[in-house]
């Protein structure tokens, strides 16, 4: 009976891994989309006060931000650290998407780092799964199905074998 309960919990493990593994580059696939309209709404905001770098600096936006914060004005003092923040924000946007141009294993690797950024939260909260059967979708979700079985079938060995040594350690000795 064990053996059969074992055999369809690993068939069920396989199967759900495989569909979650499916949806991994769909969900990539958003996210991407998603930094995109994020980078290119920080650019938005940026773009006026890069015209006044270019305007005044001739385009040193750090020239910019550098006049505000020696300014004898809180207000500029205070706006300097709003066109700082956006130069910045555009800065690690531009950085990421420039990671998401590489083979699918890195990115899929560089999602998994951000997985706690408010853009990969933004992306989980609207995600829409969805089963694409490209080539991408079924080499990753037999990957992660095949990768989750092996892992998972040599955490059960080695639970078998700790379990079988405990129980040689406990066998009282009998004594001849």
């Amino acid at each position: 009976m064990y053996s059969v309960i074992k055999r369809y919990s690993l068939q069920l493990v396989f199967t759900l891994s495989l569909l979650v593994g499916l949806q991994l580059p769909s969900f990539l696939h958003q996210y991407e989309t998603r930094l995109q309209g994020h980078f290119a709404e920080a650019q938005s905001q940026l773009a006026q006060f890069q015209a006044l770098a270019d305007l005044y600096f001739e385009g040193d936006l750090t020239a910019l931000i550098e006049q505000h914060q020696n300014s004898d004005e809180n207000v500029f003092r205070d706006e300097a650290k709003v066109i700082e923040a956006s130069y910045l924000r555009v800065q690690n946007l531009q950085i990421q998407i420039d990671e998401l141009q590489q083979p699918l294993w890195h990115r899929l690797a560089h999602l998994a780092q951000q997985i706690n950024s408010p853009i990969t939260k933004q992306t989980w909260q609207t995600y829409q799964a969805n089963i694409v059967l490209n080539q991408q979708a079924i080499v990753v979700g037999v990957t992660v199905a095949i990768g989750l079985m092996l892992i998972l079938e040599g955490l059960l060995t080695l639970l078998k074998c700790l379990i079988s040594t405990l129980f040689r350690r406990t066998k009282p000795v009998s004594k001849i």
